[in-house]
Protein backbone atom coordinates (compact mmCIF):
# COMPACT_ATOMS: atom_id res chain seq x y z
CA UNK A 1 0.00 0.00 0.00
CA UNK A 2 0.98 3.72 -1.08
CA UNK A 3 0.59 6.08 2.22
CA UNK A 4 -1.30 9.63 1.02
CA UNK A 5 -1.00 12.58 3.87
CA UNK A 6 -4.59 13.47 4.03
CA UNK A 7 -5.83 17.26 5.14
CA UNK A 8 -9.35 18.09 4.85
CA UNK A 9 -12.74 16.80 6.55
CA UNK A 10 -12.32 13.80 8.51
CA UNK A 11 -15.98 12.44 8.06
CA UNK A 12 -15.71 12.04 3.85
CA UNK A 13 -16.23 8.75 3.11
CA UNK A 14 -12.44 7.91 1.82
CA UNK A 15 -12.62 4.18 1.17
CA UNK A 16 -12.43 4.85 -2.65
CA UNK A 17 -8.90 5.82 -1.86
CA UNK A 18 -8.15 2.42 -0.13
CA UNK A 19 -9.79 0.60 -2.40
CA UNK A 20 -7.30 2.04 -4.77
CA UNK A 21 -4.37 0.93 -2.36
CA UNK A 22 -3.50 3.94 -1.15
CA UNK A 23 -3.34 4.30 3.12
CA UNK A 24 -4.43 7.15 4.63
CA UNK A 25 -1.57 8.74 7.09
CA UNK A 26 -2.73 10.44 9.95
CA UNK A 27 -1.12 13.84 11.37
CA UNK A 28 2.29 13.58 12.44
CA UNK A 29 3.77 10.65 10.18
CA UNK A 30 5.27 11.06 6.84
CA UNK A 31 3.98 10.90 3.46
CA UNK A 32 5.68 11.90 0.22
CA UNK A 33 2.00 12.45 -1.40
CA UNK A 34 -0.63 14.99 0.16
CA UNK A 35 -4.10 15.04 -0.64
CA UNK A 36 -5.86 18.15 0.73
CA UNK A 37 -9.58 18.60 0.34
CA UNK A 38 -11.07 22.00 1.10
CA UNK A 39 -15.23 21.85 1.82
CA UNK A 40 -17.96 23.96 3.05
CA UNK A 41 -18.36 23.92 6.65
CA UNK A 42 -21.52 26.07 5.87
CA UNK A 43 -20.55 27.93 9.08
CA UNK A 44 -22.12 31.35 10.11
CA UNK A 45 -19.55 33.18 11.74
CA UNK A 46 -16.78 33.91 8.89
CA UNK A 47 -13.74 33.29 10.86
CA UNK A 48 -15.19 29.85 11.47
CA UNK A 49 -16.45 29.19 8.01
CA UNK A 50 -12.52 29.57 6.76
CA UNK A 51 -12.06 26.59 8.52
CA UNK A 52 -13.01 24.18 5.80
CA UNK A 53 -10.17 25.88 3.69
CA UNK A 54 -7.52 28.07 5.05
CA UNK A 55 -7.38 25.77 7.90
CA UNK A 56 -6.25 22.05 5.79
CA UNK A 57 -4.19 24.22 3.78
CA UNK A 58 -2.11 25.59 6.31
CA UNK A 59 -1.50 23.12 8.38
CA UNK A 60 -0.92 21.01 4.72
CA UNK A 61 2.20 23.60 3.53
CA UNK A 62 3.22 23.31 7.09
CA UNK A 63 3.71 19.84 6.41
CA UNK A 64 5.07 20.52 2.77
CA UNK A 65 7.34 22.99 4.51
CA UNK A 66 8.95 20.28 6.70
CA UNK A 67 10.44 18.48 3.01
CA UNK A 68 10.34 15.10 1.96
CA UNK A 69 7.15 15.61 -0.14
CA UNK A 70 6.65 14.89 -3.87
CA UNK A 71 3.12 15.76 -5.24
CA UNK A 72 0.59 17.76 -3.50
CA UNK A 73 -3.31 17.41 -4.33
CA UNK A 74 -5.61 20.20 -3.59
CA UNK A 75 -9.58 19.03 -4.32
CA UNK A 76 -11.18 22.21 -4.73
CA UNK A 77 -15.45 23.15 -4.99
CA UNK A 78 -13.90 25.87 -7.12
CA UNK A 79 -16.36 28.08 -4.97
CA UNK A 80 -13.46 31.06 -5.47
CA UNK A 81 -14.79 31.55 -9.45
CA UNK A 82 -18.63 30.57 -9.07
CA UNK A 83 -21.21 33.47 -9.65
CA UNK A 84 -20.51 37.01 -11.62
CA UNK A 85 -17.39 37.62 -12.78
CA UNK A 86 -15.45 40.60 -11.35
CA UNK A 87 -13.58 41.07 -14.95
CA UNK A 88 -16.30 40.31 -17.85
CA UNK A 89 -13.89 39.13 -20.22
CA UNK A 90 -11.66 36.66 -18.31
CA UNK A 91 -14.06 33.43 -17.36
CA UNK A 92 -11.74 32.95 -14.44
CA UNK A 93 -11.91 35.81 -12.77
CA UNK A 94 -12.33 35.45 -9.18
CA UNK A 95 -15.65 36.26 -7.70
CA UNK A 96 -15.38 36.13 -3.81
CA UNK A 97 -19.34 35.05 -3.62
CA UNK A 98 -18.59 34.75 0.19
CA UNK A 99 -16.22 33.38 3.08
CA UNK A 100 -15.80 29.86 1.54
CA UNK A 101 -15.69 31.05 -2.10
CA UNK A 102 -12.17 33.56 -0.90
CA UNK A 103 -11.15 30.28 1.27
CA UNK A 104 -11.23 28.53 -1.66
CA UNK A 105 -9.42 30.72 -4.08
CA UNK A 106 -6.74 31.28 -1.36
CA UNK A 107 -6.29 27.72 -0.86
CA UNK A 108 -5.33 27.36 -4.37
CA UNK A 109 -3.21 30.37 -4.42
CA UNK A 110 -1.32 28.91 -1.21
CA UNK A 111 -0.43 25.80 -3.77
CA UNK A 112 2.27 27.76 -5.16
CA UNK A 113 4.27 27.37 -1.83
CA UNK A 114 4.34 24.10 -2.64
CA UNK A 115 5.15 24.33 -6.37
CA UNK A 116 8.08 26.92 -5.32
CA UNK A 117 9.14 24.40 -3.16
CA UNK A 118 9.65 21.99 -6.92
CA UNK A 119 6.58 19.98 -5.79
CA UNK A 120 4.11 18.49 -8.39
CA UNK A 121 0.84 20.18 -7.52
CA UNK A 122 -2.41 19.64 -9.11
CA UNK A 123 -5.30 21.27 -8.57
CA UNK A 124 -8.46 19.22 -8.90
CA UNK A 125 -12.07 21.19 -8.99
CA UNK A 126 -15.10 19.25 -7.75
CA UNK A 127 -16.50 17.23 -4.98
CA UNK A 128 -14.69 13.38 -4.82
CA UNK A 129 -17.82 12.33 -2.34
CA UNK A 130 -20.27 12.75 -4.68
CA UNK A 131 -17.91 12.80 -8.28
CA UNK A 132 -16.41 9.35 -9.45
CA UNK A 133 -14.48 11.69 -12.21
CA UNK A 134 -13.01 13.18 -9.55
CA UNK A 135 -11.94 10.27 -7.90
CA UNK A 136 -10.30 8.90 -10.77
CA UNK A 137 -8.45 12.12 -11.31
CA UNK A 138 -7.74 12.23 -8.05
CA UNK A 139 -5.75 9.11 -7.78
CA UNK A 140 -4.57 9.31 -11.45
CA UNK A 141 -2.87 13.02 -9.71
CA UNK A 142 -1.38 11.16 -6.81
CA UNK A 143 0.89 8.61 -9.20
Amino acid sequence: MRGVRFFGNPDLNLDWLQNEGWTILKDGRGGSRVLICTFDNQAKDPLERLGGTIAPMCKAMNHVEQGSVDRVVLVTDGAGYAGTRRVAQSPTSATFIDEHGMGSLTSEILTSIASKAGVNVSIIRGIPEREETVRKAIIEALK
